[in-house]
């Protein structure tokens, strides 16, 4: 729903530094190949499922974690730690759909009530039973602003959260909110020790006292800068989730050429990778498999603000239809991206999946037209307007990103110029708006916490949004959000949406770029991992295993 920017730099190809010329700037002799739509759109959410066991696995993380505390976890390499050792109230299936975790019941008494039925029977790793007192306790830590934490809108109608019997917690709404179940799969649905949490104070989440939860994987060993290793719970709940790796190290691994050669050396065994760089060396490599499969992300250009020249919405059309997508893709993710019809991924089709595709096939495909949006500048009185984006040169992608931005903006007859900055201080467009306040737009790949185009477009199209860094706002768009958010029927809730989407297409509020798929690399050795962005949420390495 409305949690805060996952904040990671657009991925990038070698050979992209010119996206919208070609390498080495020259233009392409040919327009390259569409990727295969339906091949795509049809992708497998998981591998073949393992039958054996084995002793350890190593797994690269694009960085090391620096938290494992779910409220101020909200990128990569925590979430992937995280749903590893942790069990939410409810638990994100390989397909995107929503079933039990610590909850093994769900219901609207009314449509402004919302009832959890405990899982009996549930322990922490030090053999303390779960309780509906450590449920209201990590719910309510979000609530908490003196926490700091990133999910505090999440529950933003939400009156009061209480313990109403030994197994029983209800979530009074001051307003109908079908969202919820969602985000309570995800990081704000996290279950902890209320008694561990309280001893550990300050230090909760650190490397020097860590946590405490119900999940599949205990944390063994956390050296900070180094190494995080988690063990098998012996005593874990769920008896169809058994791990079947009895230990996991986790190691920050930020150079591509560094994860393939420790792929190829066997010191790595997989990785769900943020940078596609080496992609097509890894689908080269022998003893490595490469599973794509569908994701939640999605790649934008962001309007910083809605001052200046972005302020037209012809001027958002025009870069939009300038922008050569499929070079892009063809270059940056070897054609393993959809060119967007709508703003959300297919991947977060996580209900009603028949409404969102009939929408997607009926939408019109986003052809580049240079012609046309060379007029849209004229008819905007846009010509020679000042358009500044921001980069930062240290950081190779977004410097590539923002690069073929200024190349098109030129191209159309804006008067485009970049503002470099640190890599440091990158991070500062999403979260200072005076930052903000010298850049017109910024680039990311960005994702939802669960399979619903709601959970990434909230956030940057609602007034309270906190990745609506603009200011933007259509009372249109707002009333169909608010209309799908009270909607109980998945299907209706689904048609709100796509009108949603189809407003987003033409405002604009975010330019989409690309629908990228989710990237497993696999030694041949294992297997059953899913191929889909689960894994940022559930315990899908305790599926890990060795084949047949």
């Amino acid at each position: 729903m409305l949690t805060n920017s996952r904040i990671r730099a657009t991925l990038v190809a070698l050979c992209v530094a010119a996206v919208v010329t070609g390498c080495g700037g020259r233009v392409p002799s040919a327009t390259p190949p569409a990727p295969d739509a339906a091949a795509l759109l049809n992708l497998p959410s998981t591998t073949t499922p393992a039958t054996k066991g084995v002793d350890s696995a190593t797994w690269a993380l694009y960085r090391d974690p620096t938290t494992v505390d779910p409220a101020t976890a909200f990128d990569y390499p925590e979430n992937t730690v995280i749903a590893t050792m942790c069990d939410a109230l409810l638990r994100q299936k390989p397909d995107g759909s929503i079933g039990f975790g610590l909850a093994s019941e769900y219901r609207y008494v009314t449509p402004t009530q919302l009832a959890l039925t405990i899982r009996p029977g549930v322990t922490f790793w030090d053999g303390k039973p779960l309780t509906a007192e450590d449920v209201v306790y990590s719910l309510e830590r979000h609530r908490n602003p003196a926490l700091g934490g990133f999910y505090g809108t999440v529950f933003d109608r939400v009156d009061s959260i209480t313990a109403t019997g030994p197994g029983t917690v209800t979530i009074n709404l001051t307003k109908p909110d079908y969202w919820l179940p969602g985000e309570l799969s995800a990081m704000p649905g996290i279950v902890i020790e209320k008694a561990f949490a309280e001893s550990a104070g300050a230090k909760f989440g650190t490397p020097e006292a860590g946590t405490m939860c119900t999940g599949a994987y205990r944390l063994s060993k956390w050296t900070s800068g180094d190494t995080l290793k988690v063990t098998a719970n012996p005593n874990y709940w769920d008896s169809s989730l058994k791990p079947l790796t009895k230990e996991v190290t986790f190691r920050g691994v930020s150079d591509a050429a560094t994860l393939t050669t420790g792929l190829t050396t066997g010191e790595i065994d997989g990785s769900y990778v943020t940078d596609t760089s080496n992609l097509a060396q890894l689908q080269r490599t022998a003893g490595v498999s490469v599973h794509m499969g569908p994701t939640l992300e999605s790649e934008f250009l962001i309007p910083a603000n809605l001052t200046g020249v972005l302020g037209d919405v012809r001027v958002r059309r025009a870069l939009s239809l300038a922008f050569d997508r499929r070079s892009f893709i063809n270059a940056v993710y070897a054609g393993n991206a959809l060119e967007p019809r709508l703003s959300a991924n297919p991947g977060t089709w996580g209900y009603a999946k028949d409404v969102f595709s009939a929408a997607w096939n009926a939408a019109p495909e986003v052809k580049r037209d240079l012609d046309e949006a060379k007029r849209l500048i004229r008819e905007a009185g846009a010509e020679g307007k000042p358009l500044v984006i921001g980069t930062s040169s240290g950081m190779a992608t977004v410097a590539t990103m923002s690069n073929a931005w200024l190349e098109v903006a030129n191209t159309i007859g804006l008067n485009a110029k970049l503002l470099n900055v640190s890599p440091e201080n990158y991070i500062n467009f999403f979260t200072d708006p005076k930052a903000r306040a010298g850049v017109d737009a910024f680039s990311t790949t960005t994702y939802g916490d669960y399979a619903d185009p709601a959970a990434l477009i909230a956030t940057y199209v609602l007034p309270q949004g906190n990745q609506n860094y603009s200011g933007y706002e259509n009372p249109a768009i707002t009333d169909w959000l608010d209309k799908a958010r009270a909607e109980a029927d998945p299907t209706r809730r689904a048609t709100d949406m796509v009108e949603v989407d189809k407003l987003l297409m033409q405002e604009l509020p975010w330019i989409p770029v690309a629908h990228p798929v989710t990237c497993l690399v696999l030694s041949n050795k294992l297997t059953g991992a899913p191929t889909s962005f689960a894994y940022m949420q559930s315990p899908v390495l305790a599926m890990l295993g060795a084949g047949s």
